[in-house]
């Protein structure tokens, strides 16, 4: 093709994604869609997934959904062997979209704000994110058509990563990643004034054979929260490098309905709710309380503790061996405003493999506060309707969710 008749279809192809971009937003009407969730033990996982279409025809690909972050990326064709992690669907290929564009470096949606930091090579905008694990994603920032559900209006225009280079995820083999995070670069962002202005909730199903569901929008009578929700506000954490992620305030801690002693201002600096964390970090002051106590309620149950070290990472371990039904001692999660999560007993202890014999660990762990005090995994939200308000300034939980 001549080099102006590419430069004009270039900008067409951009003037079509812009207004079908501004008819969404003027002629939204608040829907709601659902798409199913479930634990990603397949893709050798244990955050959640669901699948999703992108591109024209649509290729589906399952995605760790992850409130923590913001950019959507999948693994895409061609990709050095190498630099991509093998994965159990194929890559996505960019040549078979026709809605399929990389986002050039002059453009406005090369400054999208969010996690990931953008850069030039050549006319292409590049972009690479580093997560807190350390694991690293980059390749092309692109726009495509997204089908968030298969009854579901398409996302025209829809920004998100095509990657070609990852470090540190070798251990999972999903499509890639639906950011819900609060950046400007998220899904849930780009498409706020179709749902709610961006409201979504989950419900973690506990196990790999159960379901459960991600819905944008507010699934309820006439976009009503549930009534059995309890709600606590959400934080608006001053440290610009927080602004992706929900923050609340824990309030307390109780195992079998009593309080812990947790010293005041524990959790001060503010507790994130993560989808992509599994299993609940919390400050050392309340680490140990919770841990002593769960301890004497297992002795008084009858369970022997396994000697401390036992389990790499875990000081709290037990061999299940002969005992077909478990009876954990209740945990719950108090926050602000008197919302709490009795957790899921599959959120309390983490079954661990150790060739063949049932072990189980308390599943929290102790962790050094720093600008923020506590992490709340997807373990611990298991079983339960969570609901992201961001526009609301609150997080929402109801219990039974997945039913």
């Amino acid at each position: 093709m001549p080099p102006a008749l590419d430069h004009y279809t270039t900008v067409l192809r951009r003037d079509h994604h812009r207004i079908q971009s501004i008819h969404r937003r003027l002629s939204a009407s608040n829907s709601t869609t659902t798409v199913p969730a479930r634990l990603g033990l397949p893709f050798h996982t244990m955050e959640y997934v669901v699948t999703i279409g992108i591109g024209t025809p649509a290729q589906n690909l399952t995605l760790l959904f992850d409130t923590g972050s913001d950019l959507t990326w999948v693994q895409c064709k061609p990709c050095t062997p190498g630099l991509c992690y093998p994965q159990e669907e194929p890559l996505f290929d960019p040549s078979s979209s026709t809605t399929y564009e990389n986002v050039a470096c002059s453009s406005q949606e090369c400054q999208i704000g969010g996690g990931q930091e953008t850069g030039c090579r050549g006319s292409s905008c590049r972009y690479s994110v580093t997560y807190g694990d350390s694991s690293e994603d980059g390749g092309n920032l692109a726009l495509d058509t997204f089908y968030v559900a298969p009854k579901a209006p398409q996302a025209n225009g829809v920004v998100f990563g095509c990657s070609d280079t990852t470090k540190g995820f070798n251990d999972m083999t999903v499509a890639g990643l639906l950011g819900l995070g609060r950046g400007d670069s998220s899904i849930i962002s780009q498409n706020r004034q179709s749902y709610n202005d961006g409201v979504f909730s989950y419900c973690l199903p506990p196990h790999g054979s159960s379901a459960g569901y991600l819905t944008f929008g507010i699934a309820g009578p006439a976009g009503q929260s549930p009534a059995n929700m309890s709600f606590t506000p959400l934080i608006n954490p001053s440290d610009p490098r927080l602004s992706s992620f929900y923050m609340v305030d824990l309030a307390g801690i109780s195992v079998n309905g009593a309080g812990l002693p947790i010293p005041a201002g524990t959790f001060s600096s503010g507790t994130i709710v993560d989808s992509g964390t599994v299993i609940t970090r919390i400050p050392r002051a309340a680490y140990y309380p919770l841990r002593d106590e769960f301890r004497r309620q297992m002795a008084s149950k009858g369970y022997t503790m396994l000697p401390e070290g036992s389990v790499q990472d875990f000081d709290t371990c037990y061999d299940l061996t002969g005992h077909d039904v478990v009876m954990v001692p209740p945990v719950a999660l108090e926050f602000a405003g008197g919302a709490r999560i009795d957790v899921d007993p599959s959120g309390i202890l983490l079954v661990v493999d150790a060739s063949g014999t049932p072990l189980a660990c308390l599943a929290f762990l102790p962790m050094d506060a720093d600008v923020f005090s506590a992490i709340i995994g997807n373990m611990q939200q298991r079983a339960y309707n969570v609901l992201f308000d961001a526009p609301g300034g609150r997080l929402g939980f109801a219990p039974n969710g997945c039913t």
